[in-house]
């Protein structure tokens, strides 16, 4: 088909470029970007030049996205580094388009017309190899990348695509060669790491530690553009063995925070990641940091409410744990409590020492209380009678009762070694400050009850 023919098919393709479209540079920032948009909107509104709002919206939504903006320019800069041609770059857009569309006979008829006028230009031949590919031409794109290589061999994208359409014929061993080649010629090449790192993620994992680490040695905003790359770089690195690890988790919560667009899976992937996370201590301060983000996804407020609930729980426990105001005791509380394994034994035998130790362990009960308040509720209804001085005596009572028949049990099942319920029994022997309340003496609390039927009940 020619050009002549295929023409008038394609007009409503036909793009512009984006930054002469808006009157700007491409040095242009995001503020003025956002200037330039509101100024065209006024003079082609959705009323009255529906067509030409539309364009301006899609050159703003794309110039004003970084991700969008860098694949944007990638296509109008030639593989030496320099511009490419305006007039050719409309012809590009309007093959790029095509492609977008999944209309690949006209991209392809399209392109081998363009070729024919532009018979030196490395871009048409490169867009033309693509679309043959995408129609299973894979021998004569395979053909033209050669072409182009031999040209110019510091020509990343016709490594890159070269390695895609070996990879297409089943040959991965060779298309890791041709991924490790693009990067080689050109190590400063973001889109050409991501590919490589997807490549060794879905078809050979062992190799993602060495291409993580070179690609962060060149660069360590290398993956800003697939940012979820960082998390996948560091767990496959055993998530700790770099020494730089929580410079990639902060380069991910910085992409992350930063992004206006978040994908359902991305979300979901960072859910599923969280749990493991957790165990290393130092990674806290990065989950609380990007959990605010997670929370106001859209894609996840429903799905996974109790899930935040349990990682704030998790979080307020490790700031607890670091309070040197708050006593251990408490601190080995309140992670019994937050554990799967419950042991009531070993619950009790921490109560007795708290009730033992009243004096010195109210003030941290009552922090705890106002700046813990979820590590509070874990255990709530002890830790009030605690608070409660009315209720010391009816406390000491129950738990001297306790502390009697618990230690010869936990002693019998560690077969007399030494055990942890020795460490929480009372330091000194208790002394009233008042005398004993009788059962039914009138209650200390002032309820005009007996004491039996108020703070004695146990």
């Amino acid at each position: 088909m020619k050009y002549q023919v295929l023409k008038y098919q394609v007009l409503k393709y036909q793009a512009v470029n984006y930054y002469e479209l808006l009157n700007i540079g491409r040095d242009a920032d995001s503020t003025a970007v956002k200037r330039a948009y509101f100024s065209a909107v006024k003079l082609h509104s959705p009323d009255s030049d529906p067509e030409g709002f539309k364009a301006l919206r899609t050159a703003y939504e794309t110039l004003s996205d970084e991700k969008n903006r860098s694949q944007y320019d990638a296509y109008f800069v030639a593989s030496g580094g320099g511009a490419i041609d305006s007039d050719i770059q409309n012809d590009l857009l309007t093959g790029r388009e095509l492609i977008r569309e999944n209309k690949y006979f006209q991209a392809e008829a399209f392109l081998a017309e363009l070729r024919e006028k532009n018979p030196d230009s490395a871009e048409v031949k490169r867009l033309h190899a693509e679309v043959l590919w995408y129609l299973k031409k894979s021998g004569t794109a395979d053909k033209l990348c050669e072409e182009l290589l031999e040209k110019n061999p510091l020509d990343c994208e016709a490594r890159l695509l070269r390695a895609k359409i070996t990879l297409s014929k089943g040959h991965k061993e060779k298309a890791a060669a041709y991924f490790n080649d693009a990067v080689r010629v050109s190590p400063l090449h973001r889109a050409a790491w991501i590919e490589y790192m997807h490549y060794a993620l879905n078809h050979n994992k062992k190799l993602i530690p060495g291409i993580f680490q070179s690609a962060m040695e060149h660069d360590h905003d290398m993956f800003r553009d697939d940012y979820f790359l960082y998390l996948i770089g560091t767990h496959e690195l055993d998530l700790f063995s770099d020494a730089n690890y929580l410079l990639y988790y902060d380069k991910f919560a910085e992409f992350f925070i930063s992004d206006q667009n978040h994908e359902a899976e991305m979300c979901e992937h960072v859910m599923m990641i969280i749990p493991q996370i957790m165990e290393n201590e130092k990674l806290i301060p990065f989950i609380e940091k990007i959990l605010p983000t997670l929370e106001n996804s859209r894609e996840l407020k429903d799905d996974y409410k109790e899930s935040f609930e349990l990682i704030q729980k998790a979080i307020e426990h490790h700031k607890l744990c670091s309070d040197e105001r708050i006593h251990e005791v408490l601190a080995d509380l309140s992670t019994l409590l937050l554990s799967e394994d419950e042991d009531i034994n070993e619950q009790l035998s921490m109560e007795c020492y708290i009730v033992f130790n009243l004096p010195s362990l109210r003030k941290p009960i009552k922090i705890m209380m106002n700046e813990y308040p979820e590590c509070f509720r874990l255990n709530q209804a002890f830790y009030l009678d605690v608070l409660n001085e009315k209720k010391n005596d009816w406390l000491i009572d129950k738990y001297t009762g306790i502390y009697k028949k618990l230690k010869p049990l936990i002693k019998m099942e560690s077969d007399g070694d030494e055990n942890d319920f020795d460490d929480y029994k009372e330091e000194k022997p208790f002394v009233r400050e008042s005398p004993k309340i009788g059962r039914n003496d009138p209650c200390p609390c002032g309820s005009g009850k007996k004491y039996k039927k108020c703070c004695g009940r146990s």
